[in-house]
C-alpha cells in the first residue's frame, strides 16, 4: 500500500505544479501586455516630438519597458500581443 500513497502523492504534486506554471504564464502575459502598451505610448509620445528634456525623459522610460520585455523574454507571446 506505501507504493500507491506514494504514487497519490507524486500525482498531486504534479497537477499542482502544473497549475502553477499556467497561472504564472497568465500572470507573465498580461505583464508583458502591459509592457507592450508602455513601450507603445513612449515610441509615440517620442514620435510627436517634444521639448529635449521631455523627449530624453521618454526616451529612458521606454529603454527601462524594453529591458523589462526581453528579461522577461516576452517576445514567447508575439501571437497575443500583435495588434489587428
Amino acid at each position: 500500500m506505501k507504493p500507491v500513497k506514494t504514487t497519490a502523492a507524486c500525482l498531486v504534486l504534479l497537477s499542482v505544479s502544473a497549475s502553477t506554471q499556467v497561472q504564472s504564464g497568465e500572470a507573465r502575459l498580461q505583464e508583458c501586455r502591459k509592457l507592450d502598451e508602455r513601450i507603445n505610448h513612449y515610441t509615440s509620445l517620442r514620435r510627436k516630438g517634444g521639448a529635449a528634456g521631455a523627449m530624453e525623459s521618454w526616451k529612458k522610460q521606454l529603454r527601462k519597458h524594453e529591458a523589462r520585455f526581453r528579461a522577461l523574454d516576452c517576445s514567447d507571446y508575439r501571437r497575443e500581443l500583435r495588434r489587428i
